[in-house]
């Protein structure tokens, strides 16, 4: 359907954990509809792209958890004090299970381009695929 526009309050770019924690926070507190678009084909951000031999976090385990989930801080047990990618890249995927972030994500999709409309105040995109967003709240993913 290349050319449709679809409507979001916040559109956010990037899977990673800026980016669905963001989605948690404008979906589940504020109750906005919200859209990640995500290059990858899942969660994880740089935990997803960078796979090369090694590839870890130089920060304590506990560094790498939301805090906005108690009842799995308390669960969610590291193998050790400086997690691998691949255990990095499970626990977001279990996150992302645990709160049905993915229904709001769109994967294998860049953003091309962003425009603010001064009129109307909302931010107009495209993505690779041909269609575009439209949303209120544009935020980038860091992490």
């Amino acid at each position: 359907m290349a050319g449709a526009t679809q409507n979001f309050d916040a559109v956010v770019i990037g899977a990673g954990f800026s980016g669905m924690y963001m989605l948690k926070s404008l979906r589940d507190k504020l109750g906005l509809k919200v859209r990640v678009y995500e290059a990858g084909e899942t969660v994880g951000g740089t935990w997803y792209w960078n796979r090369y031999p090694g590839a870890r976090c130089d920060s304590d385990s506990y560094i790498y958890c939301f805090t906005w989930d108690k009842q799995l801080l308390q669960e969610w047990e590291w193998s050790e004090r400086y997690p691998e990618q691949p255990e990095i890249l499970r626990y977001l995927e279990h996150v992302a299970k645990r709160h049905d972030l993915k229904r709001d994500m769109q994967f294998n999709t860049r953003v091309t381009g962003a425009e603010f409309d001064e009129n109307n105040q909302p931010v107009d995109g495209a993505h690779r695929q041909g269609r575009r967003g439209h949303g209120t709240v544009p935020h980038r993913g860091r992490g």
